[in-house]
This record gives C-alpha cells, sequence and structure tokens, in this order.
C-alpha cells in the first residue's frame, strides 16, 4: 500500500502545482479564468478518486499484498496455558514478525508478545508457536496468526476457535472443533443482499448451521452469549435469523438471500452452529461479525 500511495502523489502533486502557478500578467484575469480553475480542479479530484477506486479494487482483489502470507494453525493446551500455531511464508527473501491476536469475542481484544523470524527464502514456509497463559476454564476463545513483513504491510490468517476446559485429557482441540467463516456481502441493494459462508463441522455431527443478520451491532455480537439457536430471539429490523441446515456433518458452503432490507441501512450479520459439545451440552460457535450498506432508494 505504501508503494501505491508515492504512486499516487507522484502523479497528483505536480499538476495540482501546474493549476496553481499563475503565469505573468495573469492578475488581471484572476476573474475571468477562476471558473475554468474551479472547473480543472474539479477534474483533479475526480482523478484523485478514481485512482484511490483503483487502489481499493487492488486490495481486495489481492493484487496489493504484504511480502508474507500467514496462515492460522491449530492449539495444543494443558492445565496451565493454551499453545497457538501458525505458519508464515515468504512470498520473497526477507524478514518477518509474527504474533497472535485473541479474545472470548471475534474483536479479539489481547495479543501475545511478538517474535522475530530472520532471513526468510522466497517461498520459504516457516511455523511457529506461542504460549498463552491463565485462560478462563470452560470458555470458548477466538484467535488468528499475524505477521508483518518488511515492507510494514499486515497479512492476517483466519479466525479459528477453541474451548479451553483446563484439562488436557478432555480438552479438544480447534481441528476437532466445528470452523464458521463467513463472506463478504454480495449483490447488495436497496432492500436485498447475499449472505454466504462456510461451516466445516470436523469431528463433529448433527450440526444446526444459522445465519443471523440486523441493523443492531451489539445484538448480532451477542448471539454467541446463546448455546442454543432457539435461544436466539428475533427482534424486527435489530435481529433475524435463517436456518441453513439442522443436521449437517461434513463441510458445506451456504448463500442466503435477505430480502426486506430498510434502504440506505448499516447491516451487520454472521453464521453460526449449533453442537453438542465433548460433554454433550449444546453450545454456538459463530464466524466474526460482518457487515454491509444498503443502497440509497
Amino acid at each position: 500500500m505504501l508503494g501505491m500511495k508515492k504512486y499516487i502523489q507522484w502523479v497528483v502533486v505536480p499538476v495540482l502545482l501546474f493549476v496553481m502557478v499563475a503565469p505573468q500578467g495573469a492578475q488581471a484575469s484572476t476573474y475571468v479564468t477562476s471558473t475554468a480553475n474551479q472547473q480543472q480542479i474539479a477534474y483533479l479530484y475526480s482523478i484523485v478518486a478514481q485512482l484511490q477506486a483503483q487502489l481499493n479494487a487492488l486490495l481486495a482483489a489481492g493484487v496489493v499484498t504484504s511480502y508474507v502470507g500467514v496462515q492460522t494453525d491449530g492449539v495444543d493446551s494443558n492445565d496451565d496455558s493454551v499453545e497457538l500455531s501458525g505458519r508464515v511464508t515468504f512470498k520473497r527473501d526477507g524478514d518477518a514478525r509474527v504474533w497472535f491476536e485473541y479474545g472470548l469475542t471475534n474483536t479479539l481484544s489481547y495479543s501475545t508478545q511478538s517474535a522475530d523470524i530472520d532471513n526468510g527464502d522466497q517461498n520459504e514456509t516457516t511455523s511457529f508457536s506461542m504460549i498463552v497463559p491463565d485462560l478462563d476454564t470452560n470458555r470458548s476463545y477466538y484467535y488468528r496468526a499475524v505477521a508483518e513483513g518488511e515492507d510494514g504491510r499486515y497479512a492476517e490468517g483466519s479466525i479459528r476457535s477453541f474451548t479451553y476446559t483446563g484439562n488436557s485429557s478432555s480438552n479438544s482441540s480447534n481441528d476437532d472443533v466445528p470452523q464458521v467463516n463467513v463472506d463478504s456481502a454480495d449483490n447488495v441493494d436497496e432492500n436485498s443482499a447475499e449472505l454466504s459462508g462456510a461451516v466445516d463441522m470436523n469431528d463433529y455431527e448433527n450440526g444446526l448451521a444459522f445465519m443471523v443478520y440486523g441493523e443492531d451491532e451489539s445484538s448480532i455480537d451477542d448471539v454467541e452469549d446463546d448455546n442454543q439457536y432457539s435461544d436466539v430471539d428475533e427482534n424486527g429490523d435489530d435481529l433475524q435469523k435463517v436456518l441453513l441446515s439442522s443436521s449437517l456433518d461434513d463441510d458445506r458452503d451456504f448463500t442466503v438471500d435477505v430480502s426486506s432490507l430498510n434502504d440506505n441501512t448499516e447491516y451487520f450479520f454472521r453464521m453460526c452452529v449449533e453442537y453438542d459439545d465433548e460433554d454433550n451440552d449444546e453450545t454456538l460457535v459463530c464466524s466474526s461479525v460482518k457487515s454491509f450498506e444498503t443502497d440509497n432508494n
């Protein structure tokens, strides 16, 4: 991104100087040319907007990326702590700084200490792990691996989850716990949108997958505090739920069209799955919360 920003400045600044520096003897015609100057400035602003849009498109397509990529792996646990694992891949020779973000929600409020991985070769993948002590027992945690390349850009792995019981003999690794991911909204217009995501049940069966969406972010965020799909109460525009599957045993992609939305309004959404944990208790695991804004009617 730094490289793109420099490119934009190189294009725009010389043109602005051309507009602002008047030739000798132009004072007498200031009022005559002011309209033309304003039009030229407006045109230059439109060019800046186009360049910014192109940059955003490149970022969205992954063309402008970090010198490194990172992947979130599983967890190992014992009575006192959890060890998070990840992998960093070098897209060119260089160094990287890696760490993990984690928390009780997808906002990932905490971070581990970082570690430096030096002299990585292009296309080389290096595994790393870090200990997270003093976790609350019988709680579900979310985490992801993060890496920073020599270019200062960040790469983030997918958000995964695990349940920490504090007992290594009964604690399930993250590879066994269902994983839920949600994509950005597609085909958004004034009153409808297409929401999609994926669920991987891993070693669990009979999952109940569903999507929640609404105008109240806190209501969507609090869904994971419930234990069952039936505990999630719909509340008008603030929260609605859509059942996707009631007997999910494997991994599956889902897409749902939601309609009757209010125009020019921000909506929040996430996908969740209900399943019976290792103690046969109903529990929910949810994706991160994403948002979109409907078009103006």
